[in-house]
Order: structure tokens, then C-alpha cells, then sequence
């Protein structure tokens, strides 16, 4: 089952790429035929409507109980498919994992699994990718989704010091300088905590 006519028309209209449309078919066809997949979500730019050619592709998955690193894996394997400038995964605090790739085409996806039981709770807006049992409506919650000017500088550390400055690269733009600069100053700060004296 390919992406659906109205989620197609939402990404094509605010110019997201072919190579996104690609992906996203691709994690359907994945999940589709995998018990271990149970929902695929669009969250970010795409699902506020305010994306672009450079947005991030932001998905959430949700997986079997016990399977999320298998669905990690396999959405992994297929999402690395095109050439890649950077890549690096990671585990959230409360639970579930990713994985965030940057292309050379310059588009970028950011892709979470969590399994039911964590705390993941899902704000709005988003978009339903794939969710044939309509498990999503369990998950919204109240309050606003993080924005840019919240993101956490040097999280990830220096593996995650390429994905923070094309982030910066694509306000600029976009004529964010503002939000750049003062992240750039943010990330500068947290550097210098982290290694004084270097």
C-alpha cells in the first residue's frame, strides 16, 4: 500500500522531495507486511504544514512489545539506502531509539521507535502514515510540541555536531539568522563547558 493520496498531496505541496515520498513508501511496504510494526506517524515541519525542501522527514513508529529494536533495524536498513553524509542513533531516556540520517541530496529524517509502555506521548499536529489498528489516538496528548528554539545543544555530543549545524544551515536559509546565531551560541557554551580550556 503506497502513501496515502492526501498525506502525498500535504508533502508535495510543501515541496518535500522525491527521495522523502521514496522513503516513506518504503517504510510502509515494510511495516505492512510485519506484525512487528503496529503505527507509523509524521510529526515536525510536514505535519504543521510550514515544511520545505530541506525540512526533516519526522517519524515516529510504534513497535510490538520487545520489538523495537528489530523495527529500528529494518527501517534503518532501508533508510540508508541512498547515500549518506552523516548518520547517528541513539536511545531516549524514558525509552525507545533512533536513528537521524543526513543525505547528500541535503534532505534529512529523523526516525523514533518507542514500544506501548513508554512515556512517549504524541502532541499535535501530526499525520497518520500507517495505522491500521488506529492506535494513535491513544497516545495524544495536550501542550505543544518541542520547538527549535528549545532543542538541546551538544546532546549527542560530537556525533551529533553534524546534524546541529546543517539544522543551522537550513534556518539560515531559510532567513533565520536569529534562531542560527543563538543556537550556534548555545552549542558554543556547551562545547566549552564540556572541554575547558580547549
Amino acid at each position: 500500500m503506497p502513501i496515502s493520496d492526501p498525506l502525498l498531496s500535504r508533502l508535495q505541496a510543501q515541496g518535500a522531495p522525491q527521495s522523502h515520498i521514496e522513503r516513506l513508501d518504503g517504510l510502509i511496504a515494510l511495516a505492512g507486511g510485519d506484525s512487528r510494526w503496529l503505527a507509523i506517524i509524521l510529526v515536525g515541519s510536514y505535519a504543521k504544514g510550514c515544511g520545505d525542501r530541506v525540512s526533516d522527514l519526522d517519524l515516529v513508529a510504534i513497535a510490538a512489545p520487545g520489538q523495537g529494536d528489530a523495527v529500528l533495524q529494518a527501517a534503518h536498513q532501508w533508510l540508508a539506502r541512498s547515500e549518506v553524509l552523516d548518520q547517528f542513533g541513539g536511545t531516549h531516556a524514558g525509552g525507545g531509539a533512533f536513528h537521524k540520517l543526513v543525505y547528500l541530496d541535503f534532505s534529512s529524517v529523523e526516525f523514533h521507535v518507542f514500544e506501548p509502555g513508554t512515556p512517549f506521548r504524541l502532541k499535535r499536529p501530526y499525520l497518520p502514515v500507517w495505522d491500521p489498528q488506529e492506535l494513535l489516538a491513544s497516545y495524544v496528548t495536550d501542550g505543544e510540541p518541542i520547538g527549535p528554539e528549545d532543542f538541546a545543544a551538544c546532546e549527542y555530543g560530537d556525533k551529533g555536531l553534524i546534524w546541529e549545524l546543517v539544522d543551522c544551515i537550513k534556518w539560515l536559509s531559510r532567513g533565520r539568522s536569529a534562531l542560527a546565531k543563538g543556537y550556534i551560541k548555545k552549542l558554543a557554551a556547551e562545547i566549552e563547558r564540556r572541554e575547558p580550556g580547549r
